[in-house]
């Protein structure tokens, strides 16, 4: 089933995935290409547009193992000890969290006697079966995507394996692969779990939606998130570091308006989180690029260590500032809207400590933000060996221009996210398609 929101991930999905394409055929070596290193690739690109394609909860799980297993194997591709050892602690850790998504899948099934969302959903509406372990299920399925999407209290193993992947691999884990997580929240909490009436027996809760109750929950872990995030990154010497703490905080920002909109039915807030996706798809794709031909041409990452790579690469600059602006919000570019669009769901919902928190989040990702360009761009020159290859050159700045474009032409955009929110906020649509009409 392909709505709006389907095909903006399936666009997203296919313009990072084809940069990265391109950055590896140039930055893979000959021994990671005999290990299958574009076999994996292509697998992980597989079970990423499945999730986003499934309307079946059985298929979701399914695809999330394609990709999972294709991350590790990226990971562990050159053979050394250090990656292998990064591989090791992501599958202990996504075997935990995939052991307890069959669970809590395998118990949906046996309270609605169906893995079809669709159906599902019209079951849960009915209000005909036990609620009471529902909530529970659902919440552990929260769970299980928050370490997928490294939302805190599960965000411990993002610096680890980002900052131990090939660039490209990092560029798609964080440029996508959490964006599979973060569209199963969205999917299952909006069309699922909205109509489904927390049980009698929850006094506190009584007569609000298990997504409502979930959305408070997120939300807490969401503003955590996103200072905790901003915090890291600041503190951090080495670029690829910096990059996986600043993915952290900007996943509580696509958080933040998802949780506001399952508790407030706000259509502006799904929008947000539509849009800041996209944007952190496409920007941080391109720095995690971008922070592999640094490490190519000057030997280090260390930020410390850089300085004057302005003189060596202009284009370099351009595409670097280009993407970190646009997650610090510098209009005309994509990140100026989304970042405006969190506010406006902050400001249209009263919602004063989100806004608080993602105000301050802001300033922290100013603050690292402005550091970076100033400390490895300007200054002190370092000496720089190699030049910057075609297909790296094709790669990042195909990333960039999509920033620029998609910030530029934000009336188009925005239409197509609004109809895609819409959609969102109106699951009977979704249903019924699936369903084709059946009761």
């Amino acid at each position: 089933m392909a709505d709006e929101l389907a095909v903006l991930m399936l666009g997203l999905t296919a313009l990072v995935s084809t940069a990265a394409n391109l950055y590896s055929v140039s930055s893979i070596s000959e021994q990671g290409k005999e290990n299958g290193y574009f076999v994996f690739f292509h697998f992980m690109v597989a079970g990423m547009t499945g999730a986003f394609l499934t309307a079946d909860l059985f298929n979701l799980f399914v695809m999330f193992e394609i990709v999972l297993m294709s991350s590790y194997a990226m990971v562990a591709y050159t053979g050394t000890k250090r990656a292998l050892f990064t591989s090791l602690k992501y599958v202990v850790l996504n075997l935990i969290g995939s052991t307890l998504m069959l669970i809590a899948i395998g118990g949906l099934y046996s309270v609605t006697g169906t893995v079809n969302m669709a159906h599902m959903a019209r079951i849960l509406a009915a209000g005909e079966v036990n609620m009471v372990p529902v909530l529970g299920l659902s919440t552990v399925l929260f769970c299980v995507f928050g370490i997928k999407s490294g939302i805190v209290p599960f965000q411990f193993w993002v610096p680890t394996v980002y900052s131990n992947s090939p660039p490209p691999a990092a560029a798609m884990m964080a440029g996508i692969s959490k964006k599979v997580g973060i569209y199963a929240v969205i999917r299952l909490y909006f069309t699922v779990f909205s109509q489904a009436a927390v049980p009698g027996s929850a006094l506190v809760f009584q007569g609000q939606s298990v997504s409502t109750v979930t959305g408070g929950l997120i939300l807490l872990l969401a503003l955590i998130t996103v200072v905790f995030g901003g915090i890291g990154a600041v503190n951090r010497d080495r670029l690829e570091k910096l990059l996986s703490y600043s993915s952290i905080g900007q996943v509580g920002f696509i958080y933040v308006p998802i949780a506001l909109g399952l508790i407030h039915g706000s259509k502006i807030a799904v929008i947000a989180a539509i849009v800041y996706m996209l944007n952190h798809g496409l920007a941080k794709s391109s720095l995690f690029m971008i922070n592999g031909v640094l490490d190519r041409i000057t030997g280090t990452t260390k930020i410390s260590e850089l300085g004057g790579i302005s003189e060596r690469s202009i284009w370099l600059t351009a595409v670097f500032s280009v993407s970190m602006l646009s997650l610090v919000g510098f209009p005309p570019l994509l990140g100026f809207f989304s970042k405006f669009l969190v506010f406006n769901t902050a400001v249209s919902t009263a919602s004063w400590i989100s806004l608080a928190f993602v105000f301050l989040g802001a300033v922290l990702t100013l603050l690292y933000a402005s550091k970076t360009i100033m400390s490895v761009f300007f200054g002190q020159k370092i000496e720089t060996d190699g030049d910057i290859l075609l297909l790296e050159k094709a790669a990042i700045t195909l990333l960039a221009a999509g920033i620029l474009a998609l910030g530029i032409g934000f009336e188009q955009t925005y239409v197509f996210a609004e109809l895609a929110a819409e959609n969102v906020l109106q699951p009977e649509t979704y249903i019924e398609t699936v369903l084709g009409g059946t009761k």
